[in-house]
């Protein structure tokens, strides 16, 4: 394989990893709306059942009405804009399923990200091997006095390695 066909390649794996990881942002961001649905059902939860108590409430988009909190029931869109009667308690349940899905989905995303890493990793060897730019060279010398102790100039790197004087005193 050609080196330009394994930095696209590379690239590819790079651009599918860093989707996966926009990905796992999105699902962290539900997470935390997850949180904040779940914390105001909490306060409704707790709330004094005699005194009718206003709260604000939320229309979407950081816009909020005060209401009139006169019954605890939570009315939930369970799909398809069916819209059922549940406790605080069953909503709070609904929500902790909802967030056991997207944590299990969260981590099915980082294990994708994980194996798209390895084989980037993978991959990059492959190239090192199959074109030899490992950066692990010899600088051995190859002038035939076995006591020589000198390093020949590299043409794989920019090193400047020069025969030294051997055990025997010869200058190569």
């Amino acid at each position: 394989m050609e080196q330009q066909e394994y930095f696209m390649r590379v690239q590819m794996m790079g651009q599918e990893a860093e989707r996966l990881e926009q990905q796992v942002q999105a699902i962290d961001q539900q997470l935390q709306e997850m949180n904040s649905v779940k914390e105001s059902i909490i306060a409704i939860k707790e709330s004094d059942e005699k005194k009718e108590k206003t709260i604000l409430a939320n229309l979407g988009k950081g816009i909020f009405i005060k209401a009139d909190l006169k019954d605890k029931a939570l009315f939930v869109n369970v799909g398809k804009d069916v819209i059922v009667k549940k406790t605080p308690d069953e909503t709070l349940k609904i929500i902790e399923e909802q967030n056991k899905r997207l944590l299990e989905g969260k981590e099915q995303f980082i294990e994708n990200i994980r194996e798209v890493q390895e084989e980037m990793q993978k991959l990059l060897m492959a190239m090192q091997k199959e074109h030899g730019k490992t950066g692990e060279h010899s600088h051995e010398c190859e002038c035939g006095d076995e006591d020589c102790e000198c390093e020949e100039p590299c043409e794989d790197c920019d090193c400047k390695h020069e025969h030294k004087e051997s055990k025997k005193g010869k200058k190569k």
